[in-house]
């Protein structure tokens, strides 16, 4: 069985006059753990985006198991994985409630809320059990980035797609983010990142051009 994930093949990508993509190509094998870095406006995110549908390319292709990304494809792939953007925001509520709600969505059944569960993950990421009875708003952005880590972790997708994961965490959180992702080897971790230590996670490092959008590993 092919090892190829994803597949993007001369994709070009602009938003309005200003290009973010030109003729760019890249392989992604399933179990990878990548990570673009690039200064802002090199493209980092807008790959997450055309990965998970929510921008088109205007020119080029890609592929997902070596099928062109279409409507049923990226509800495929929306299915099989999990998205933590960089400003998350999930309004307020009990944290328990906020960690539970996507697990009660039809496709996420399967994982039912387990608040033992739930709070071995929040200790293994460096928080208290008793965060799980604060309001969600309250919280820090490095925390609120660790609880989103965590529903990641609880969905169990074979696909993560982090943007900025670790931008409000210091040193020892991001030490205890990557060692939970460590756990399983399967998982294949798409994210963007300036921080070093989680680069020195990533296996593949992707460096985006802002001038010539080319890349470099």
């Amino acid at each position: 069985m092919s090892t190829e994930l994803f597949l993007f093949n001369r994709v070009s990508f602009q938003y309005g006059e200003e290009i973010i993509l030109d003729d760019f190509s890249l392989k992604i094998d399933r179990g990878d753990a990548v990570a673009f870095k690039g200064e802002s406006g090199s493209g980092k995110t807008t790959i997450l985006k055309l990965l998970l549908g929510f921008e088109q390319p205007d020119s080029g292709e890609i592929r997902y198991k070596n099928e062109p990304m279409n409507a049923e494809t990226v509800k495929q792939l929306r299915r099989e994985s999990a998205w933590l953007p960089q400003d998350l925001n999930l309004g307020s509520g009990r944290v328990m409630d906020v960690i539970k709600f996507p697990l009660e969505f039809r496709n996420n059944r399967s994982r039912q809320f387990q608040k033992s569960k739930a709070e071995s993950m929040l200790h293994e990421l460096g928080l208290e059990p008793s965060v799980l009875e604060k309001n969600f708003r309250d919280l820090s952005t490095g925390q609120r980035q660790r609880i989103g880590l965590v529903i990641c972790l609880l969905l169990d997708r074979p696909v993560l797609f982090l943007d900025e994961p670790t931008s409000a965490l210091d040193e020892e959180s991001v030490r205890r983010v990557t060692e939970a992702l460590q756990n399983n080897s399967n998982r294949t971790v798409i994210s963007t990142s300036h921080d070093p230590v989680w680069l020195n996670y990533c296996e593949k490092i992707i460096e985006m051009d802002a001038t010539s959008n080319n890349q470099n590993m």
